[in-house]
């Protein structure tokens, strides 16, 4: 099997590098599909953008244009160097609190999108200028005359009185969002298709966006889109609300070109190249990822916490589930000395969480781990695949909120793993290797070291060996020590939480150990 990794490149959007701009010398945005996307004459809602995208599956996939290949050819330094004029954002004379700023189509951002702006129920195009970025400290000779525009950015007084980047929509049908003092890193994307199996994964792309005129007073936004691939075509809605938790609500409707064999909903990337658990690396920096862990809710009330491995295999782990309440990629390690970098601020990097608004039904929350040597490499993806794959010309509706936060110890009230460890071998026993889980939070804070706290360990293969809990002195926190003896080639799923008296005290912790 051979998968793709998510290249890093593609994504980076952090405050650093927040003045994007390149030029373009295309015409103005390409077709979204058989038709070019144009502005309609009478009343526009999203009710417009479902019928235009139920009408496009009926039609075969077209691939849309893409820039001429001067403007592939510019480089990421000379594309970061070309700014965008703030004095040119969308809404920047108005009274409201939102401003939209645009990324031109050029560098590997080759395919331009239609973008409109909605105001009293009428969709006006948003079209390129010149007089939009400034090109001074680049080498162009002269800017470009015409200009496509590959994405946009939205603003808001997130931490203060100045304006903040607060989500960015570029590449494919990738966006990121932030929180308060929060800085970019795990990506959502509308919708991943075939992601992980032996044929080639599609990647669909939004190709036309609708921006809603806020209200002057107004703390939310609303963004249309609409997504097209080879195999479906779809109308999406996203409700934006900066906070402290920056807030996406998505409302999704899906129509299908053809049957595939899986799909994957509210899916999300990341970076993960070493936590605690290693991979070990000649690295002044301990730990390197925006994520450490997949968190899942279950329907039925359990929760999950999978620590994020570097794998030297690819690695697709499946949780089965029937109308999950939640799954995300967390980044749980919040201080900066396991990370030691002043530069990435990996402990400010956002947990994205997700949560079904009414039943998906049964389905699984699949995480894939790609190998990777470079934290320029997006390695980690996690999205709900419903049991059974749409058909074609079928009608799928998901609605969902995808949240930016940093305070993910509010979201259970139980224990949950802080910090999970792996040694090579038990000392004298080569064969055995020693897992060093360590949970905190919920009842744990309160309870006395002479207390009965136990361990709850099962293994779907191979030997327990030895286990035992004991209190991390002036910690507030519990390690259980797990020793194990694998079955010669066999995987080995573990899982394992804290009790009291049979009582369940922490999340269920989950690894995969391979051979």
């Amino acid at each position: 099997m051979k998968l793709n990794l998510f290249v890093r490149c593609l994504f980076l959007l952090s405050a650093a590098l927040a003045p994007f701009g390149a030029a373009a010398q295309s015409p103005a945005p390409q077709p979204a599909g058989p038709q070019s996307v144009t502005a309609p004459s009478g009343d526009f809602s999203f009710a417009s953008v479902q019928e235009q995208a139920k009408q496009l599956a009926t039609k075969p996939y077209v691939k849309p244009a893409t820039i001429a290949a001067s403007l592939r050819d510019i480089g990421y330094e000379q594309y970061k160097l070309i700014q965008f004029r703030h004095d040119k954002a969308l809404w920047q004379d108005s009274k409201g609190l939102f401003r939209v700023e645009f990324f031109p189509a050029a560098f590997i951002y080759d395919t331009p999108v239609s973008l409109f702006v909605v105001a009293d129920n009428k969709a006006q195009p948003i079209t390129g200028a010149p007089d939009m970025f400034d090109f001074s400290g680049t080498k162009l000779n002269t800017p470009p005359a015409n200009l496509a525009l590959a994405g946009f950015r939205i603003h808001y007084p997130l931490n203060g009185l100045h304006l903040d980047e607060v989500v960015a929509f570029l590449g494919a049908s990738y966006f990121r969002p932030i929180g308060r003092e929060q800085v970019y890193g795990a990506s959502a994307r509308g919708l991943a298709i075939d992601t992980g199996l032996p044929q080639p994964e599609e990647f669909p792309a939004f190709r036309a966006f609708w921006l809603v005129t806020p209200a002057p007073e107004a703390r939310e936004i609303v963004i249309w889109a609409l997504l097209d691939s080879p195999a479906a075509s779809g109308a999406f809605a996203f409700t934006i609300r900066p906070s402290t938790r920056t807030v996406i609500e998505v409302a999704s409707t899906i129509y299908m070109r053809h049957d595939v064999s899986l799909l994957g909903i509210a899916p999300l990337t990341s970076m993960f190249l070493a936590g605690k658990s290693g991979p070990h690396r000649d690295d002044y920096r301990p730990e390197v990822h925006d994520s450490d862990g997949l968190y899942v809710a279950t329907g039925k009330g359990e929760r999950i916490w999978r620590p994020l491995a570097n794998p030297t295999t690819l690695t697709i782990t499946s949780f089965g589930d029937n109308n999950p309440r939640g799954f995300g990629l967390m980044q749980r390690e919040r201080h900066f000395t396991p990370y030691q970098d002043t530069n990435s601020s990996f402990e400010r990097r956002p947990s994205l969480w997700v949560e079904p608004i009414g039943d998906w039904g049964e389905g699984e929350v699949r995480l894939i781990e790609i190998p990777t040597d470079a934290e320029k490499n997006d390695n980690i993806a996690a999205f709900w695949a419903p049991r059974w794959p749409p058909k074609r010309g079928e009608q799928r509706d998901y609605r969902y909120r995808i949240s930016a936060l940093a305070d993910d110890a509010v979201l259970s009230s139980t224990g949950r793993v802080v910090a999970t460890r792996v040694t090579s071998v038990v000392p004298d026993k080569p064969k055995q290797r020693r897992f060093v889980i360590e949970f905190a939070g919920g009842d744990l804070t309160v309870l006395r070291a002479e207390q009965p706290v136990d361990a709850d360990v099962g293994l779907s293969s191979g030997k327990l060996i030895n286990k035992r809990v004991e209190a991390v002195p002036g910690e507030r926190s519990w390690r259980v020590f797990i020793d194990i003896e694998p079955d010669g080639k066999k995987p080995v799923d573990l899982r394992a939480f804290l009790t009291l008296r049979g009582e369940p005290l922490t999340e269920t912790w989950t690894y995969l150990l391979k051979p």
